[in-house]
């Protein structure tokens, strides 16, 4: 991981997809971490949580659940401020409000994008959030 590029963690349990994700973000400079669910990205955060831009999280993985990792991330004070892209593939509103409210910044079905849309959609959500953190400074 190095200093001038943004590091995403993937949390998603379909190997498939993780690996399809994981070269599409590489391939446009972006660090890559990987879990197979949420009990491995809270383990990355735990130890890597200074390095990590950007986590884009499955909702429905084994173990512990997208839901349940996004409460989890959001009330650690440590990596709180992280953004969340959820990228899932449950498609109805009450999923996308519930990902929503508990403070994703976008939420992703997967099986209406490409994995170069994902990445598009990665940039947009940091550069969203960069735009915030610039207006808090001044």
């Amino acid at each position: 991981m190095t200093d001038n590029k943004k590091t995403v963690l993937i949390a998603e349990d379909e190997d498939d997809l993780r690996e399809m994700y994981t070269m599409a973000l590489t391939g446009k400079g972006y660090e890559v971490l990987q879990a197979i669910n949420g009990v491995e990205a809270l383990d990355w955060l735990e130890k890597s949580y200074t390095q990590i831009d950007l986590i884009l999280l499955d909702i429905v993985m084994p173990g512990m659940d997208g839901f349940e990792t996004l409460g989890k991330i959001k009330k650690q004070e440590n990596y709180a401020h992280i953004p969340v892209l959820v990228s899932t593939n449950l498609d109805n509103d009450e999923d996308r409000a519930q990902a929503l409210g508990m403070g994703a910044k976008d939420y992703f079905v997967k099986s209406q994008h490409t994995p170069s849309e994902l990445v598009e959609k990665v940039n947009d959500v940091l550069k969203i959030e960069a735009e915030e953190i610039a207006r808090k400074l001044i």
